[in-house]
């Protein structure tokens, strides 16, 4: 099971973005207010501020007690218990919130299951990678889209497009090679079971997805849909797709003796397994730790 919070965000603070205030400045501030009034560890150890938007679940999201947990931030309470002087703070901020945070220093690290594009590198420090991600199509049941092997099986096709995710940046990509034939793209900022709830209803064609995403807001919460999986070298190749995700690092602030302390205890963490024990207990059994 995950081990105890050591360092929390005031129920207060939690509960304000479980109403979906988070991306306020008054959400921010309380959070922001809880997090410096809680001690660190010794009153010397480092304090470094954690963003998360708090979803998707099962990465990071608010449990039935609103309190903060997720494989992305269970991590980093294991790796919090490997260093005495390195200590994490919490805050949830809404998912575009979160890089403005990182570009001006307010926040120290992002935990969200990024994944480590060379794009974001140019502006950002990354940690050794803890996930490897498998992507694909969700559609639903009775679609008639047919086999889905590349994006050109999706021309003409609406999706949800929530700015600034990975996915909707290969969207993108594609249509500017295929302005004849593009993918219609939905701009949204609907919280994914809704978006999930409206693909089951036919309100789009399809939704790109990672398979463990899926599964939680697809089957998991009863909803009849299909995944169809696509080939990662492709997406590699095509598209420049990283399919490792890592703690982003702002780079306004020198960051590189807590990143080398971070990346230690994580590989440690790696190397004996419980990494690949926490991914099990998160995601249904299944191992999403990176091949080594």
């Amino acid at each position: 099971m995950p081990r105890p919070l050591k360092t929390s965000l005031a129920l207060a603070a939690i509960a304000t973005a479980a109403l979906g205030l988070s991306a306020c400045a008054s959400s921010a501030n309380a959070a922001g207010d809880a997090s410096q009034a809680a001690s660190s560890k010794d009153g010397s150890a480092e304090v470094l501020l954690v963003a998360t938007g708090a979803s998707p679940k099962p990465y990071t999201y608010l449990d039935e007690n609103d309190e903060l947990t997720g494989y992305d931030i269970e991590l980093l309470k294991l790796i919090d218990e490997k260093l005495d002087d390195v200590d994490f703070k919490y805050e949830v901020a809404d998912f575009p919130a979160l890089f403005a945070g990182l570009d001006s220093g307010r926040f120290d690290i992002v935990a969200n299951n990024l994944s480590a594009t060379e794009e974001r590198r140019q502006k950002y420090d990354f940690s050794d990678p803890y996930i490897e991600a498998q992507f694909g199509i969700a559609l639903p049941a009775n679609s008639k889209i047919g086999k889905v092997t590349s994006l050109d099986d999706l021309a003409g096709k609406r999706t949800y497009g929530t700015p600034g995710l990975n996915f909707t940046k290969m969207l993108e990509a594609y249509n500017e090679e295929h302005p004849e034939n593009p993918i219609i793209i939905e701009y949204t900022e609907l919280d994914l079971q809704l978006q999930f709830q409206n693909l089951a209803a036919g309100l789009v064609d399809f939704t790109f997805a990672e398979r463990v995403v899926y599964d939680g807001y697809g089957p998991d919460a009863g909803l009849d849909l299909t995944f169809t999986p696509l080939d990662s070298d492709y997406l590699v190749d095509t598209y420049g797709t990283n399919l490792y995700s890592a703690y982003a690092f702002s780079k306004a602030k020198d960051h590189s003796a807590a990143l080398k302390k971070i990346n230690g205890a994580l590989n440690e963490l790696l190397e004996d397994g419980t990494v690949s024990e926490l991914s099990k207990e998160f995601f249904g059994g299944l191992d999403v730790t990176p091949r080594r």
